[in-house]
């Protein structure tokens, strides 16, 4: 029972309930991630592009699949990963101290993103993509929100942790 109060009194107390980075962030994300998502699904038919013809454009497309649509068939599985992972990197920067500026929003993309394609897929069974780079799959702004957070943890792993790391 003391581990269990320890945790808790941990959770009340965290820096991510009081964090500005974090809820002014992921909020704006998750929402202009669904408006987004919204105004497509309702306007356009699947398939369907504007412009048509143009290297950027808006194409309704589904996607069963994780990024690039790789592994349609696990739509399911996919589900249940996405809401360990948002789950899991959540509870993670709950429990440690305060971490620095790059890693909360690094969390905030992260957790939007993966929120924003749970949603999509706990209501209609796939994710909304819209964004239409012509040689590249359609993706959205929660995949785009994930690949900034990754990059943003990619960078600061290896020029900022390396240049502490040298000092």
């Amino acid at each position: 029972m003391k581990n269990y109060n320890s945790i808790k009194e941990k959770i009340i107390n965290s820096w991510l309930l009081k964090d500005k980075v974090f809820w002014s962030l992921f909020p704006i994300i998750f929402i202009f991630d669904q408006i987004t998502k919204y105004l497509v699904y309702k306007n356009l038919s699947l398939g369907e592009s504007i412009p048509e013809n143009f290297i950027i454009k808006i194409t309704y497309a589904r996607n069963t699949g994780t990024a690039f649509s790789l592994f349609s068939s696990y739509g399911d599985l996919l589900l249940y990963i996405s809401i360990f992972v948002a789950i899991f990197f959540t509870v993670y920067f709950i429990l440690i101290e305060k971490p620095k500026l790059t890693m909360r929003i690094f969390i905030s993309l992260v957790v939007a993103g993966a929120l924003g394609n749970i949603l999509d897929r706990l209501r209609f069974g796939y994710v909304n993509d819209f964004i239409d780079v012509g040689f590249w799959p359609i993706f959205n702004i929660a995949d785009s929100s994930i690949s900034i957070a990754l990059t943003i943890y990619f960078v600061d792993l290896i020029f900022f942790d390396r240049k502490k790391n040298e000092n």
